[in-house]
């Protein structure tokens, strides 16, 4: 018989997946958008915006596998999170505050950095805490 999934597990599993979608989303962007960055004088070279590409690609595409991961209650879809998770958003607040020079995200960046810590905590936090894996029914 098969459980049905809690409201946490839910919300979680969804949280996940819009990581990783915004991940790869951003990787897709940045790389379409690469003649327009050098055009304006960006302060990512062609190395680095290739490097942050492919970074925020992989980071995207293993949070949405762990998504799918933790919604099927696997295990691994854990440690694959907990990797990931903070790994994203290291590389979304490294990005922000070392090359976005202008505009709402340079203006509201200590805002994000606190989101960011919450995040990562909560996200950490109920991958690894034994109640709140009892909570989201993986385990």
């Amino acid at each position: 018989m098969k459980r049905r999934r809690p409201l946490a597990l839910w919300m979680f599993a969804l949280w996940t997946l819009g990581l990783g979608i915004i991940g790869v989303w951003r990787s897709v962007v940045l790389w379409r958008e690469r003649a327009i960055l050098y055009g304006h004088g960006s302060s990512l070279s062609p190395a680095t915006l290739t490097l942050t590409v492919a970074l925020f690609g992989l980071c995207g595409l293993g949070l949405v596998a762990s998504a799918v991961g933790l919604w099927l209650r696997r295990d691994w879809a854990r440690h694959i999170a907990r990797a990931f998770i903070p790994a994203y958003i290291v590389l979304a607040q490294a990005y922000t505050w070392l090359f976005v020079q202008s505009g709402l995200m340079r203006e509201r960046r200590w805002v994000s950095l606190v989101g960011a810590i919450l995040g990562t905590g909560i996200g950490i936090g109920a991958l690894t805490w034994a109640r709140s894996r009892r909570w989201l029914t993986l385990e």
